[in-house]
């Protein structure tokens, strides 16, 4: 049975567990014990640890884990199989089983349950500015329908012409509306734009 937050969240809000990573750098050398750490880049402080074991064909992560700070700390400890598949010009990729799914995945997220970005509902930062960018285009062309403006596509121009036997009112109201979704579709474009070039 899978583990599932209700709310989505974005994968780099949580901290990860790469086997890709790992294996590049020799990691996963079975019978290999250490320790993984996470630290603030403003602060420099270590904001969390696990431990973990390599065995045959599965990795031992143990760490405590808490809600929030007016909580006792609580152990955790999973057992995740690994995988292999063969590359095309040799050697094998390595991949981590969920503990909770089984999926087969390359990266783990820890919360106080280590699991896949599925099973914790998450999704990538990209995903939710794009989503909602998106959105707000479409809703501003659903207004520039029922006003019979053209849709925008590449251009946001357009002439303020009110459909003939539509209310003054009615005809404000939808403009109001279509202003809404224009804004804030052009803030998110542009911020999309900000992250590409940089």
């Amino acid at each position: 049975m899978a583990y599932y937050c209700n709310k989505k969240g974005t994968a780099d809000s949580y901290k990860q567990i790469d086997v890709r990573y790992m294996q590049r750098e020799g990691f996963l050398t079975e019978g290999r014990k250490s320790y993984w750490t996470w630290t603030n880049t403003r602060t420099g402080q270590v904001v969390g640890r696990v431990n973990y074991e390599v065995r045959q064909d599965s990795l031992c992560i143990s760490y405590n884990a808490r809600n929030d700070s007016s909580e006792a700390w609580r152990p955790y400890e999973y057992h995740v199989p690994l995988t292999y598949t063969a590359c095309n010009y040799g050697g094998s990729r390595t991949w981590a089983k969920c503990p909770h799914c089984h999926k087969r995945v390359a990266v783990l997220y820890l919360s106080e349950a280590l699991a896949c970005r599925s099973c914790h509902n998450l999704n990538y930062r990209s995903q939710q500015t794009s989503k909602g960018l998106w959105q707000d285009r479409d809703r501003m062309n659903k207004v520039r329908e029922k006003l019979g403006w053209p849709l925008i596509k590449d251009v946001s121009f357009r002439e303020r012409i009110k459909p003939k036997g539509m209310h003054w009112k009615t005809f404000e109201k939808l403009c109001q509306e279509h202003d809404l979704y224009e804004r804030r579709f052009l803030v998110g474009f542009s911020a999309g734009l900000d992250m590409s070039i940089h």
